[in-house]
């Protein structure tokens, strides 16, 4: 492991004691057995941290420069993970701010998304491929934010074929050569 994972591995350890946005940098170092420098040589805040965890542990699949062969089986994956570290999501969720979990996973979706489809359909865009990539991005982290904070309701599958048929639905048109929405049964 690490020292970016151990440190990680420490914020989510806390999670267990006490809440999130009562933990401290200083009882984070002393969980990891790090020193505050070792922090600070890895994250800027607690936040960059947050984002770490996120990235590394629950969306590992959803790499900008790496696209998955199944966008279902890699969301259900994610969706996994994510109910996998619920208390973690959950309260880092409730976090408001520019750099809150809620607006660095918005940000994430769309640039990923964006380029998940220039991957698929060429370098540009074109207008309406851009706009309903934006939006099929902002659809899907709210349906994923209201899953997480209504307490994982229904099952992981449901939702990434919902997610998926959505996305499907209204991107038909648009998606001439291929079918990245396509949920594996």
């Amino acid at each position: 492991m690490d020292t970016k994972e151990k440190i990680g591995y420490a914020l989510l350890e806390k999670i267990k004691k006490k809440p999130l946005s009562k933990i401290t940098i200083q009882e984070i170092v002393k969980e990891a057995n790090v020193s505050k420098q070792t922090f600070y040589n890895y994250f800027v805040d607690k936040e960059a941290l947050i984002q770490y965890i996120y990235v590394h542990f629950i969306i590992p699949d959803f790499d900008e420069t790496v696209f998955p062969v199944s966008f279902f089986q890699s969301y259900l994956r994610s969706l996994k993970q994510m109910k996998k570290y619920g208390s973690f999501m959950k309260q880092a969720l409730m976090i408001e701010g520019q750099n809150s979990l809620r607006s660095y996973i918005s940000t994430h979706c769309e640039t990923f998304d964006l380029a998940y489809h220039r991957y698929l359909y060429g370098k540009e865009l074109n207008e309406t491929l851009r706009l309903s990539t934006i939006y099929h991005a902002s659809a899907s982290s709210a349906m994923t934010f209201s899953w997480i904070l209504g307490g994982f309701q229904g099952k992981e599958e449901e939702l990434a074929k919902l997610v998926c048929q959505m996305r499907r639905l209204g991107m038909d048109a648009l998606c001439q050569k291929q079918d990245p929405y396509q949920v594996d049964d």
